[in-house]
């Protein structure tokens, strides 16, 4: 009899192998003194492991390109950012020549102190982005410490690696040919793992105690990454099962990709929109090459998780300029920082009992002006490049649109006394994420020039439910009755105010729900560009005349 295991599914797919435990031992690290004239050695020592470091993820970077993953090549270049963040750079440097003690040791106490910083954060965003500290802190270690690197190419091919966490740089370096599936106990479904893996089509399953796969080597194992589920020692009948499941679905992705320059539209010719989720100006190109409306969503605050510190004014002005350029015929929309209110700044509070649900997003940003300020006049100045859009996170209400729009009109003003050429109007649209602005979507609409669903956090709001805990995920439901009654409610204040309405959100990546989303009225979906070849599809297979002659969708229990 098949033994399954319920975990977290975070990239979906089927693998079929023997799992692999996949362990690297922690090295020690001594602590010395050292005399004052081995400071500029250690120095020296350090700089040079840097050095290597930077052209291993450089390397690593141009390998994940040629194969295709613009995703991974986006997550390894904030790798190399960490590179030169002056906790690494300048601090490093002056803490040995303090401290009189060896480079490892040093190093150890500076990346622990970087690790409570976020650890202190408990916003999911900040929390999953603790591995990438790690990944880039065992690099560096591995080039200080001088020991036998583990080479992947060792695991047997058609392993199943199991463990308790992966780094994002080693999914990187992972050939799916070799390693068709991963199994984990820790990580989430936006973790930057997570990402990579998806981007490369590798079957993932997390929440799984690694307990109950420890000791029983070897053993056959099945991911089944639709579902978030293992099975452990499968019967044949089971393997063969699933087996030719693996192979139907390889043969569907395979026609998927070939017909990826087909336009969007519905059986009986209903035109849909399909606009790009972008983080990275690397994730450009693919959106290009697959015909896309524009970028719905672009994620500001992608620009400096890896730091410290908000990037400044000018930072800022030169990505959005550029992002503009590249996509002169295209509206771009970027949300402002949708950051929670447990990031630090310096000589900010931090701790909040429910972050979540505390001073995060929009209510961070009006709380915080002068941060706020200088995004808003970054904006402003790379308005002229192109058809720039603004977006408003986490609106509750409208006196927060309202705010937004007087210190708009406050920096224009202060834009056109300084000779700094602005466009007179931008679209200032606010997203619907939270109960009260679907609620309220009627009076949010007549607030703003367009709306945008986020349904993510939606759902998870509505339903109460966190779609990261394996515990509860099951009660995630975007079919939910209460969530379609609320998107029927936002989309008829969205037509009555003759309002453009986007919807982002991973449901809009998921083929299973384009049907029912087209039919409740949803005309235009921002995803990733990894998505484009399945919504297309999803929607070139629904008939929306043949839908209204049926009973409605089912909105009620």
């Amino acid at each position: 009899m098949d033994e399954i295991v319920k975990g977290l599914s975070i990239s979906q797919g089927i693998a079929l192998g023997v799992a692999f435990h996949f362990i690297i031992p922690e090295e020690l690290i001594p602590e010395q003194i050292i005399s004052s004239h081995e400071i500029e050695q250690e120095i020296e020592r350090y700089r040079k492991a840097l050095e290597k470091s930077r052209r291993e993820l450089e390397d690593l970077q141009k390998l994940v390109l040629q194969k295709g993953s613009f995703e991974a090549a986006s997550i390894l270049d904030t790798h190399l950012e960490m590179l030169k963040d002056p906790m690494i750079t300048t601090e490093m440097e002056k803490k040995i020549r303090k401290n009189q003690k060896n480079t490892e040791s040093v190093f150890q106490k500076v990346i622990g102190e970087y690790q409570r910083h976020f650890n202190e954060n408990h916003d999911t965003f900040f929390q999953e982005r603790i591995p990438d500290i790690t990944d880039v802190s065992k690099r560096i270690l591995a080039h200080l410490i001088p020991s036998k690197k583990f080479d992947l190419k060792q695991i047997p091919k058609g392993s199943i690696l199991y463990a308790t966490d992966l780094s994002p740089s080693l999914v990187a370096e992972i050939d799916p040919e070799q390693i068709i599936g991963l199994v984990t106990e820790a990580g989430g479904i936006s973790s930057h793992a997570a990402i990579i893996a998806r981007a490369k089509g590798i079957p993932y399953v997390a929440g799984v105690p690694i307990d109950k796969l420890k000791n029983r080597s070897p053993l056959k194992m099945i991911i089944d990454g639709d579902e978030g589920i293992i099975l452990l020692a499968p019967t044949d009948e089971t393997w063969e099962n699933y087996e030719r499941k693996s192979k139907k679905k390889k043969a569907y992705y395979q026609t998927l990709q070939k017909n990826a320059d087909l336009q969007p539209h519905t059986i009986d010719g209903e035109e849909i929109e399909l606009y790009g989720n972008l983080e990275n100006l690397s994730e450009i190109d693919p959106f290009i090459k697959q015909g896309f409306a524009g970028i719905g969503l672009f994620r500001s605050e992608y620009l400096f998780f890896t730091k410290k510190y908000f990037p400044s004014e000018e930072e800022q002005f030169q990505i959005y300029k550029e992002v503009l350029e590249k996509l002169p015929s295209h509206p771009v929309i970027i949300r402002v920082f949708d950051v929670g209110g447990e990031k630090r700044l310096e000589g900010g509070k931090t701790g909040e009992a429910n972050p979540v649900l505390g001073c995060r997003a929009i209510r961070f940003l009006l709380k915080n002006r002068e941060i706020f300020e200088q995004q808003l006049r970054a904006l402003l100045r790379a308005s002229p490049y192109g058809d720039i859009r603004i977006l408003l996170p986490m609106i509750s209400d409208i006196s927060e649109i309202n705010a937004t729009k007087e210190l708009i009109e406050k920096i224009r003003q202060d834009l056109k006394k300084e000779n700094i050429p602005c466009k007179d109007h931008i679209p200032l649209g606010s997203m619907i994420e939270v109960p009260s602005s679907a609620i309220m979507a009627d009076v949010i609409a007549q607030h703003s020039d367009f709306l945008s669903i986020g349904t993510n956090d939606l759902i998870q709001y509505v339903l109460a439910a966190d779609r990261s805990n394996p515990v509860i995920s099951h009660l995630y439901t975007p079919s939910h009755p209460s969530i379609l009654r609320l998107l029927k409610v936002i989309i008829t204040a969205a037509k009555e105010n003759q309002k453009n309405l986007i919807l982002c959100g991973e449901v809009a990546a998921d083929p299973r729900y384009i049907p029912l989303l087209l039919e409740v009225g949803i005309r235009k979906f921002s995803i990733a560009a990894r998505h484009f070849p399945e919504v297309k599809n999803a929607i070139r297979n629904v008939d929306l005349k043949e839908k209204k002659k049926s009973p409605p969708a089912r909105i009620t229990r």
